[in-house]
């Protein structure tokens, strides 16, 4: 999952280089325009596949008894970034390569992030949620030794 992140990453970079793309770029040969199209399309796999991927891994990492509510939340957050991605193309009108920095910057930090999940870090698989009060409990004592145990209500 992290490295098809981190390749959408490199793509919307790449894209955000290479430039629009469109009609009226790269003259009549469309060489820059089939570079454009073919990083884009690059950048889309990945993406789409992470996506796919996140929930099979949304339902994996979340623990047993609160798998259905947290399962719930990624949708709707995952459909509010989808509702938010096209509008920032208007701000392509102004820059066209602020909408593919975005997106590349959230797929770095978002392909970052799946490295720091339990199961990456030698942690088993949280199966309630005492197990998850437990996992915090010995992340803060092992990054600030002496400091009091996390409460999570």
């Amino acid at each position: 999952m992290s490295a098809l992140l981190l390749v959408a990453a490199a793509a919307c970079a790449a894209t955000a280089v290479v430039g629009g793309g469109g009609a009226g770029s790269g003259g009549g040969g469309g060489g820059e325009g089939s570079l454009h199209a073919a990083i884009s399309t690059l950048g889309t796999v990945c993406v789409s596949c992470a996506f796919a991927g996140g929930y099979v891994l949304s339902a994996e990492v979340l623990p047993t008894d609160v798998r259905a509510t947290g399962l719930a939340l990624c949708s709707q957050v995952a459909r509010i970034g989808g509702f938010l991605s096209p509008l920032l193309l208007l701000a392509g009108d102004r820059s066209p390569p602020v909408p593919y920095a975005v997106w590349g910057a959230l797929s770095l930090l978002a392909g970052i992030a799946t490295w720091l999940l339990p199961e990456l870090c030698g942690e088993g698989s949280l199966e309630s949620v005492d197990d998850l009060r437990q996992l915090v409990a010995r992340q803060s004592r092992r990054h600030r030794p002496g400091a009091a145990a996390v409460r999570i209500a």
